[in-house]
């Protein structure tokens, strides 16, 4: 008797966790930075950097950032992404980026998920919120 043969669809299985992006139509897991974005190259001065620029365009009410900053988050995000898939490169990732506010969503991801930088967010948070009360508590 013959065995029936089944057509099976393999999913790839990212080998980092991390949150799901759409590049192209297509669904990606974004893990976090790898520790040599950091210790071999230069992933601390870019994201100082762009949240400099992110910064500055929020005191303006614009959303435009530098061409360097663009740059490097294409760069930065091609880094982790290819944690889970080695074969992608930065055209893919700056064709697949449809517009600043998905760029920006993606650079929201990748220092999310960074610890070192999420201590930062919430102790920079907190700072703001006790701020916030002292002046409301003064305005009473």
């Amino acid at each position: 008797m013959d065995t029936p043969t089944h057509n099976v669809k393999c999913v790839d299985i990212p080998n980092v966790k991390g949150v799901e992006i759409t590049l192209n139509n297509k669904i990606y897991i974004l893990p976090p930075l790898p520790i040599k974005a950091y210790s071999k190259g230069n992933a601390t001065e870019q994201i100082k950097q762009i949240q400099s620029d992110f910064k500055d365009a929020g005191k303006n009410n614009d959303i435009i950032i530098s061409k360097e900053s663009i740059a490097s988050l294409v760069s930065l995000t091609t880094i982790a992404l290819q944690r889970n898939y080695p074969d992608i490169k930065e055209e893919d990732v700056e064709d697949g980026i449809i517009d600043i506010t998905t760029l920006c969503k993606i650079f929201g991801f990748l220092i999310s998920q960074d610890n070192t930088v999420k201590q930062k967010m919430q102790e920079a948070e907190k700072n703001a919120f006790r701020e916030f009360v002292k002046k409301a508590d003064k305005q009473q």
